[in-house]
């Protein structure tokens, strides 16, 4: 706010810009890209919003740059003045390999530890101009993280056919796999392939899991011989109807865990509806195609 009190013309004309140049910058936070996170700071944010829920020494980070592109796709403003509106990085943290320095005795120490299987922690977005983060993981649902992120970033479909904007749902909502979208029968079959090996033959030693795949796809094939696997898109009076397939194998454990699997491998096919402010609206999916 700006109060004008007994200045001459000239004064007030200075106050009148002044005042204007402030309001602009108040009106688009986050306008000054010098006050943004670093790449180094946004990691250490990202790791600050897992540790209140699993405090450990440290945390590995993996930065998710194919996101950041589906986002900024989707941005309804995508520029900041003359560049690019890429306030907002994503992180996949992890505790895989942990370095860090303690004290013991009064004397710095180099501690490194190892995890074989643990953890992983998800997604989580780090807005570089707010400081906010966006966790894709713990006890809230991601569906309901993923409208506060499309809120607070104003993020829109990107064209009658949003394709990256679905892939950004799936990516963060149900997790980051290829079996999310199955648009070939090549991919579905690689999936299966993948799936079965280590169910059926964990050690390796044997070729039972390739008997396996031949019998679940034969039957597979009988039952669906003319099944089209592509994502289709409808343009609705409440937005797009956007419907896909996917595939859910076997439970795999770690360590892999003997004959019988558990679990029954399944093709199903999903429908959204993405909305024009880009709400998402998820209906159940419909088994295609299940069997052991």
């Amino acid at each position: 706010m700006c109060i004008l009190l007994g200045v001459k013309t000239i004064g007030i004309a200075i106050l009148l810009i002044a005042c204007a140049t402030l309001a602009t910058a108040q009106a688009k936070p986050g306008a000054d890209r010098s006050l943004w996170l670093t790449d180094d700071e946004a990691r250490e944010a990202a790791s600050a919003a897992i540790e209140p829920i699993d405090p450990t020494p440290c945390y590995n980070t993996y930065r998710q740059e194919d996101l950041e592109g589906f986002l900024l796709s989707a941005r309804k403003n995508r520029l900041v003045g003359n560049r690019l509106n890429n306030s907002v990085y994503f992180y996949r943290v992890a505790t895989e390999v942990c370095e860090y320095v303690e004290e013991r005795d009064g004397k710095p120490k180099f501690t490194a530890i190892a995890h074989a299987d643990c953890c992983n922690y998800g997604i989580v977005a780090v807005d570089r101009a707010t400081a906010k983060t966006y966790w894709f993981g713990g006890k809230r649902k991601t569906s309901e993280t993923f409208a506060e992120l499309v809120r607070d970033e104003q993020l829109i479909p990107d064209s009658p056919e949003p394709i990256l904007f679905i892939g950004l749902y799936t990516e963060l909502v149900w997790g980051g796999s290829k079996a999310n979208e199955i648009v070939s029968l090549d991919q579905l079959r690689g999936l299966v392939e993948e799936n079965f090996r280590p169910a059926y033959s964990p050690s390796g030693s044997d070729r039972v899991w390739e008997q396996k795949v031949r019998t679940w796809w034969k039957q597979f094939r009988a039952r669906e011989p003319r099944l089209a696997l592509e994502t289709t898109y409808q343009q609705t009076e409440g937005g797009t109807l956007a419907r896909g397939y996917s595939f859910e194998g076997f439970e795999i454990t770690m360590p892999e865990s003997s004959p019988p699997p558990k679990g029954t491998p399944r093709l199903s096919r999903w429908t959204l509806i993405i909305k024009p402010d880009g709400t998402v609206q998820e209906r159940p999916s419909e088994v295609v195609y299940a069997s052991r």
